[in-house]
């Protein structure tokens, strides 16, 4: 299966205008569907229909043979995703749709299929949701083209609940670009009228992707593609009199540019631009602001503010190398933190009644993910900063199993705080400055 999705890609990468109209036999296909559902998680919190993944494995084999004739047969209806609400950790909730397991294996199937079609289609400047991407991808590209690329004007957007206004008439319409097969198009459009259960109340889907299916990251990647990507890249940025970059993850994005004339036109064109989609920018997390080289040393004057801003659980700032060169800081979103100590606290004290051993256990794997993802080049004082904050955290809520104190700092120092992961920087995306690359320079 891998090797038909491969050679899709090849196709389309060597016929871009190509139209696929045979796409069903890739959906149907029993090892394709085995191999979903190999990938499946089986932790996954199971959808309307109550079933898990070890549920399903009990003679998995006629499932999946049943199944496949039912998306042959376009008698395959998609279940209502069920609604749930995860905490943002400021009071506020995100939705979730959490799919049927049974739908987990088609929306998977469906998203190989996709991504194996827009892959080589997609543009650079995308980094959410592709292989072989990721976050740290996204910040490295971002540095480099603000040291290297004579960035001075930057402008941070985020779009205003992207996956509850996508429009599906617009979505469909971008599919078939690329997709003739009539059939295939029908059952992606049964998934994005499946539908919401929330508290045994139905509610019908006429725009938006939920937040959960495994099919709606890529979706919302063509969808952004050609509303986005594309605009910018090939009819915006051509039009610059200076240089101009996106950068995009998912539904954050921030475009770098060397005049101020330019960023100020792409903040009024971007707005009309998503208008025509159906789309929104958010205004408190949208804004234009000087930043790149030459605000070193310059006082911040308004009404430009000051030069920071957010992206991607990051705060960067115009910092100085230790030679007095400038590079692209960066340290912990302070918002981000609070929020992600707020849940640990609110997870540590629903672990009291299990015992230290799975406090600690769980402290652990928090942690060693935060040093993961927040252990990169510049950001050492945020990452101890909040591994010295959680660490607190962990020794009053192990004082708390009891009435009686049974833990002192001394004994908390010496016995529990060297299991926990080192602090370390493990990314590092400082870029090579422009000057070390030059023709004959004893620095490369």
């Amino acid at each position: 299966m891998t090797t038909k999705l491969e050679r899709f890609t090849l196709m389309a990468l060597e016929e871009p205008h190509t139209r696929f109209t045979s796409l069903m036999g890739l959906l149907f296909d029993p090892a394709g569907l085995s191999a979903s559902f190999g990938r499946q998680d089986g932790r996954k919190a199971p959808g309307v229909d109550g079933i898990r993944k070890d549920d399903y494995a009990q003679d998995v084999g006629a499932r999946l043979t049943d199944l496949s004739a039912r998306i042959r047969q376009l008698g395959y209806q998609p279940l209502p995703v069920r609604r749930t609400y995860i905490p943002k950790g400021d009071g506020r909730y995100r939705p979730l749709g959490v799919p049927s397991f049974e739908d987990r294996l088609v929306q998977d199937r469906l998203s190989q299929i996709l991504q194996a079609i827009w892959e080589p289609e997609f543009c650079d400047c995308s980094y959410g949701f592709r292989p072989e991407r990721s976050a740290h991808d996204a910040l490295r590209r971002m540095a480099d083209v603000i040291t290297n690329g004579r960035t001075q004007w930057v402008v941070e957007a985020d779009i205003k609940g992207f996956f509850d206004h996508l429009s599906h008439t617009h979505l469909m319409r971008f599919l078939e670009h690329r997709i003739a097969d009539p059939n295939f198009l029908r059952i992606v459009r049964r998934f994005l009228k499946a539908g919401i259960m929330e508290d045994g109340a139905f509610t019908a889907s006429d725009a938006g992707a939920p937040q959960g299916g495994l099919v709606s990251p890529v979706l919302s990647n063509i969808y952004l593609h050609y509303v986005l990507d594309l605009w910018f890249e090939k009819r915006f940025a051509v039009n610059c009199a200076g240089n101009a970059y996106l950068i995009r993850y998912a539904d954050d994005y921030v475009a770098c540019f060397e005049q101020e004339a330019d960023a100020r036109a792409f903040l009024g064109a971007m707005t009309e631009r998503l208008a025509e989609f159906d789309l929104e920018i958010e205004p408190t997390k949208t804004a234009l602001l000087r930043f790149g080289s030459q605000c070193l040393g310059e006082a911040v004057v308004r009404p430009h503010g000051e030069r920071t801003f957010s992206f991607l659980g990051f705060t960067h700032y115009v910092g100085r190398s230790r030679r007095g060169r400038f590079v692209v800081g960066r340290k912990t979103d302070a918002k981000r933190m609070h929020k992600k100590l707020k849940l640990l606290n609110e997870h540590l004290r629903r672990l009291r009644a299990e015992g230290g051993k799975a406090m600690l256990a769980f402290f652990v794997r928090h942690t060693r993910g935060h040093i993961q993802y927040y252990g990169v080049s510049g950001n050492s004082r945020g990452l101890g900063a909040y591994l010295y904050a959680a660490a607190g955290l962990l020794f009053k809520w192990l004082n708390r199993r009891s009435q009686r104190r049974s833990l002192t700092w001394k004994h908390f120092t010496a016995y529990i705080r060297p299991l926990f992961p080192k602090a370390r920087i493990l990314h590092d995306l400082y870029p090579i400055p422009w000057w070390k690359t030059q023709t004959g320079s004893r620095m490369v």
